[in-house]
Formats: C-alpha cells, structure tokens, sequence
C-alpha cells in the first residue's frame, strides 16, 4: 500500500514542479510576420538604431560573434539577454538563423506578486529599417508568481538587419530588448 502512496506523490511532485519550473505552453511559440509598412504615411515609432557602432564597446565584440554565429548557422546570444518590466522577466537564451528565419528561444517569467496573462501580442519585432513584425494569432499564457514559459518566436529577418524585442503589457511602459546589431556596410 505505501509503495502506491510513494507512486502517487512522486506523480504529484513530477506535475506541481512542472507548473513551477515551466509551463510547456504553445502560446508563446509563434511565428512572426512582416507588416505592411502604409505608403505615404508617417511611421508612428522612430527606426530602432541598432547599428554595432551605437553599441558600448564592451557590448560590441559579443554582438560581432554573434553575426558570425549567425552566419554559420550556429546559436548564438543576443546583444541584450535579458530585461524586465515590472511583472515579467524577458530572457532570450539562443538566437540561430534557419531557412531565412531567424529564431528566437528563451523564457518569460512573472517577476510579480500577482496572476499575470501575458498575450503574444504583447511581443513585437522590429528590424533596423523599420519594419515591424507581429504574430498573427491571438493566444496567451497565465502566469501564477514565479513561473515562467517557454518564449520560441521566429521571424523571417533578412541578413544583415539589426533586431529589436519590445515587450508591451499595459500598464507597465514597454521595454526594449536589442537581440541582434547589424554592421553598418561603408
């Protein structure tokens, strides 16, 4: 009797420490596409400078690696690994380009004191000439204190643009997180 007892907690144990570790959560796995920039019409946001050059310097030699990690296929970390909001932790761990995609892996966490649903809207991409790339569904994970989700994005990012994560949940003022930085050609 007590081995069934034993079998039943380390099942509980296995499902609770699931929930607390990560949420495996299709959610915040999408695919990202390029939007139609209006002709004729003033952008509402200014180009994002992420050229190496407007970099720290100490900053500018991981950002050079990572282009070349880039370029041969290879994982490689963002310029900018992690930021926070005020109720979530954004972290991106491995960028690696795949069949003209780029992809983006990493996790969100709820850094706050309360239940907080984090929708894929509030993620957007910008590259370097400013154009902007959103999911197209409408999905979203809820996050109790301390818990965090997988974050896979993947956008078809041509080579050689810089690429900027802005992250948006009302009514925390967005952040901005600068994965990639490209080389300014002369």
């Amino acid at each position: 009797m007590w081995i069934w007892g034993v079998l039943a907690a380390l099942l509980l144990i296995a499902l609770s420490s699931r929930g607390s570790f990560g949420v495996a959560n299709e959610a915040l796995r999408q695919r990202f596409a390029a939007q139609p920039t209006p002709v004729g019409v003033d952008l509402p946001f200014d180009v994002p400078h992420l050229e190496l050059e407007s970099l720290p310097p100490r900053l500018q030699e991981a950002a050079r690696e990572l282009l070349r990690a880039l370029n041969r296929g290879e994982a490689g970390r963002p310029v900018e690994p992690a930021v926070e909001s005020a109720r979530l932790r954004i972290e991106v761990r491995e960028l690696r380009r795949v069949a003209g995609e780029v992809q983006i892996r990493g996790q969100v966490t709820n850094i706050s004191r309360r239940e907080v649903q984090v929708p894929i809207s509030a993620f957007e991409l910008r590259d370097s000439a400013g154009v902007s790339y959103l999911a197209g569904e409408g999905a979203s994970s809820t996050l109790r204190p301390g818990q965090s989700t997988p974050l896979e994005l993947s956008v078809p990012l041509p080579p050689g643009r810089g690429l900027l994560l802005t992250t948006t949940l009302p009514p925390d003022p967005p952040v901005e997180q600068r994965l990639i930085a490209a080389e300014t050609k002369p």
